[in-house]
Formats: C-alpha cells, structure tokens, sequence
C-alpha cells in the first residue's frame, strides 16, 4: 500500500507539474519585447516585436515606426497572428500559425501554417533576443571623452565615436550606421539603441581605452585606430 501511494503521489506530482510547465508557457510572451533583424523591403532592419496582451506590434528599433499590428491568440507552444494594420500585403481574415520555443533569453519561431507570404517570408525560422529597457545614468563628460575617437574592426568599416552636449555618438557610414546616441548603463558599458547591442569601452594597463567590444550574437572586437 505505501509503495502504491508513492507511486501514485509521484505520478500525480508529475502530471501536476506538466499541466503547471504548459500553462506557463504561453504566458511567457505576454508583455515581452524581442528583437531581431529582419529582411524588409531588400534591407535589414533592426526590429522589435512586442507582445502586449492580446495584440503584438512589429516596429523599428531606431525609430519605432510601426510596421505591422495584428492580434494574437496563443495556446501552449503555438500562437495564430491576425493582422490589424500594417505594411504587409496580408488580408486581415487570414491567419498566421508560427510555434514558439523560449530558451533563456531567446525566442525562436517557426512556421506552422500561413498563406500570407508579407508575414512567413520574414517570420519563418527566425531567432529573437529578449529586450531589455535602459533607463541610462549620468556620466561625467571628462570620462566620456576618453571614449572618444575612430574604432574598426577592419579597415573598410570604421566606427567614429564622438561626444556632443554631454552625449556620446557612433557614427559609421560604411556599416550602414547613421550618427546614433548611446545610452549609458555604467560608466564603461553602453547601449546602442539602433543596433540593439551593448558595448563595452576596454582600458589597458595604463588606463588608456585602446578598444571597444559590441556584444552581438558573437562578440566582435574594435580596435582604436585614432
């Protein structure tokens, strides 16, 4: 009898569980930001999707212009999208199957059923990074300045990192890079909201920043050439 009811306890505990994992699961997008890059228009766009309830926002990162607006219904691991308003050419009864998998910070989408080729020529099999907020800080201008100067990680696609009004720029033309203001998150790191990566100033031993590091999908090192 008591090795029948730990069994039984076991599982019960176990069914518990799974039912607790998949419910869990859709609520996981709900008021959650992620982004990627995407193909639109033949160029590659830095872009947010924001779950919101039961709507979900498509825009651009530098400027959060919207691009599509659509509801979305989720059960388990899958969500359908309907369109609201938006660019695509997507009919607004047509609906959009994709399944969802969240590993830490990722999200990764794939499509399940959608004859709107707008939205599943874009969507299908791409991989999102959570997003994060950065409120900023103030850093003192004289720090600041050290930060200053002409980073590359090759020679064809400099990086110019200048400091204006108490504000630090990126600007880097042959890597599509239009002069961007960066965040402070610390007195070393930054955010580089049109990018949506972070980046690390390096100091050597004398105290000099002979470097930076963009924290991408991988990490890629800058050197400081000027």
């Amino acid at each position: 009898m008591y090795i029948t009811y730990k069994i039984k306890m076991k599982k019960y505990l176990f069914i518990f569980i799974a039912i607790s994992f998949y419910s869990a699961a859709p609520a996981q997008l709900e008021n959650t930001r992620w982004k990627t890059t995407l193909r639109l228009d033949d160029k590659m766009l830095n872009v947010i999707v924001d779950f919101i309830k039961d709507t979900v926002a498509l825009y651009t990162v530098s400027d959060s212009i919207v691009i599509e607006k659509m509801t979305y219904t989720k059960t388990n691991a899958l969500f359908t999208l309907l369109k609201i308003e938006g660019q695509s050419d997507c009919d607004n009864g047509t609906p959009g199957e994709y399944a969802f998998t969240i590993k830490g910070d990722s999200l990764f989408l794939r499509l399940l059923k959608d004859e709107c080729y707008d939205r599943y020529s874009v969507l299908q099999n791409t991989k999102w990074k959570k997003w994060k907020s950065y409120p900023g800080i103030k850093v003192d201008e004289a720090v600041l300045k050290q930060y200053t100067g002409v980073y590359a990680h090759d020679e064809a696609h400099p990086i110019t990192i200048s400091l204006q009004n108490g504000i630090l720029y990126a600007e880097g033309p042959n890597n599509g890079l239009p002069k961007s203001p960066f965040t402070p998150v610390t007195a070393s790191k930054f955010f580089l909201r049109i990018a949506g990566v972070e980046i690390d100033f390096i100091k050597d031993a004398n105290g000099n920043v002979f470097k930076l590091i963009s924290h991408e999908e991988k990490d890629f090192e800058l050197k400081k050439i000027k």
